[in-house]
């Protein structure tokens, strides 16, 4: 089963509150639920004070298979920044 999870928008500590509601336990593998996992649905960035802290909390949990996740617009967005940036450099 799925927990359907999106535009957490750089609020970690909100993230992580979420998590702990719906019965996820913090390890050194990240969040784990014992029979549920997360599909994230976009939209880490922008907006909110935490966005390193977001990014983490959401990769460790992807690599340690308690998470799937797709991006979101707003990363999609930041990807075509960065890469008008390289060739104006």
């Amino acid at each position: 089963m799925f927990d359907f999870i999106g535009d957490i928008h750089g609020y970690a500590d909100s993230l992580e509150l979420l998590l702990q509601k719906l019965g996820y336990i913090k390890t050194e593998q990240g969040y784990k639920h014992s029979h549920r996992k997360v599909f994230f649905l976009g939209d880490f960035i922008d907006r909110g004070p935490k966005i390193r802290e977001t990014l983490h909390i959401v990769k460790t949990m992807i690599d340690n298979g308690n998470a799937l996740a797709i991006m979101g617009n707003h990363e999609y967005n930041e990807i075509g920044r960065a890469s008008c940036r390289e060739r104006v450099s």
